[in-house]
């Protein structure tokens, strides 16, 4: 573990502080990114990554629920300087191996504080300190790979009589060392998760409930086949491009192709209003037609002593309650923010192509797509980020601080953990395309200059 430095005056205690060119936060796929586009455009930089678990992975090192994978292709997912050689769809435990041996691989380890929260980042005469339960950081810039996910809180509808309930709630986030072997389970929730995790809970469960107030759209995905990172980029973003401007000819094509959908199992949305769950070598499909599987289209009444109760009054017996019930939205980990001593409410900024907040000088943030691969996003912007640095050095300017510009926020997606948190979010958009393809064009091609306000040294002094 990370120890604690102090500096004794007086008879005082003061945490050290140490002053590096680059803080990290979070070491996951985007912080593993981030640390080797530094890396490669800056062999001189010193950065720390800081990370509040005990290993990297970040998503990948909490999930521990059964049957964790990826929920779309690895050929997009993985890093391209690092291609991933497994197959097209990644184990969970398989992926936290690859972030690691990626890290490892380009030396990038040693420079991760683990066990380390950060408490605070503040903005004071150009430069930012970061405070953690061990020690501070300044720095001058400051990129943060938190996600957009609250680790520590996930999503709990709260029905009413918990407390009568005899059995165990287990959230997918906090999953333990749950067993379920041979007892009843009920899972709540339709989304990805669910649908990921079902296959392995009804293999070994008693019987398992299956509690969808609304079903979802899901894609079969099959584990043998073989592609390429340019053509899986173009397949995936077609059919989200087709979602949109052929909406009701491709939900019609898609009930017709598959026998699976029927009155009782299509979606009222249209497909990619929400992320598409995958089911892989149609795991999901074979799993749901088992004796020991029901599938209920109801919601959740309240809790009894022996289960739950549903809203047309049908009592389900549950030993285990699973709540796949999301995640609730988060930005920049829920670390409090602060310049010239004023606290930052982020809902009251605008972002900046998803990468910056207006009025928060030199802090870089990782945001993903909706419909395509957080790690392709990840590079992009990293890309831009090292522009932009390097911008700054060439120009001897010491910030750079985006505008308060763009148009009101709205939900990128009507998935309910984004429209829970809205309040959460930058109330105002600055060219935040849901588009790949868009984005790496803008990044690599556009002018540093026309799009940041930096003051340089002189101008800051005042």
């Amino acid at each position: 573990m990370f120890l604690e430095e102090k500096l004794r005056v007086k008879g005082k205690d003061y945490i050290m502080t140490d002053k590096i060119d680059v803080i990290i936060i979070g070491a996951g796929i985007a912080g593993i990114t981030t640390a080797y586009y530094l890396q490669k455009n800056f062999p001189d930089i010193k950065y720390k990554i800081i990370d509040s678990r005990s290993a990297v992975g970040g998503t990948w090192d909490q999930m521990r629920f059964p049957g964790v994978r990826a929920d779309n292709d690895m050929y997009t997912y993985g890093f391209s300087f690092n291609p991933w050689q497994g197959p097209i769809i990644g184990k969970g435990q398989d992926i936290k191996n690859y972030i690691n041996d990626t890290a490892e691989k380009f030396n990038i380890k040693k420079n991760i504080l683990f066990d380390t929260k950060v408490i605070s980042s503040s903005w004071k005469i150009n430069q930012w300190t970061t405070k953690t339960n061990h020690k501070n950081f300044t720095s001058q810039y400051v990129i943060f790979c938190t996600g957009s996910r609250d680790r520590d809180k996930p999503h709990l509808p709260k029905f009413k009589d918990e407390n009568k309930y005899q059995g165990k709630i287990v959230h997918t986030q906090n999953w333990g060392d749950t067993d379920y072997k041979d007892k009843n389970v009920t899972i709540i929730g339709s989304g990805c998760t669910a649908i990921t995790m079902a296959p392995s809970i009804i293999k070994e469960a008693k019987a398992v409930t299956l509690v969808q107030r609304s079903p979802a759209w899901i894609i079969n995905i099959d584990s043998h086949e073989k592609s390429s990172r340019r053509y899986k980029t173009f397949e995936v973003l077609k059919d989200y491009i087709s979602s949109r401007f052929f909406k009701k000819s491709l939900r019609k094509r898609i009930i017709a192709a598959d026998p699976y959908y029927n009155e009782a199992t299509t979606p009222s949305y249209d497909y990619w209003d929400q992320r598409p769950a995958s089911s892989l070598d149609q795991d999901y499909f074979r799993a749901v037609e088992s004796s020991n599987v029901t599938i209920e289209r109801v919601g959740v009444s309240n809790w009894e002593t022996k289960g739950i109760k549903l809203q047309n009054g049908k009592v389900i017996n549950s030993d285990v309650t699973v709540m796949a019930t999301g995640g609730n939205a988060q930005l920049l980990g829920g670390i409090d923010i602060f310049v010239n001593d004023k606290k930052i409410n982020i809902n009251d900024t605008s972002w900046y192509r998803g990468m910056m907040f207006s009025g928060l000088p030199n802090l870089f943030a990782h945001a993903g797509y909706i419909n395509f691969s957080w790690t392709a996003r990840c590079e992009i912007v990293n890309e831009r980020i090292c522009k932009t640095i390097k911008y700054m050095k060439e120009n001897e300017l010491s910030s750079c601080t985006a505008k308060y510009l763009g148009e009101k926020s709205k939900p990128s997606i009507q998935a309910n953990y984004v429209l829970r948190a809205m309040d959460k979010f930058p109330n105002r958009t600055y060219k935040f395309y849901q588009n790949y393809f868009v984005e790496y064009l803008i990044f690599k091609w556009s002018k540093i200059c026309l799009l940041y306000t930096s003051p340089s040294p002189r101008d800051q002094r005042g």
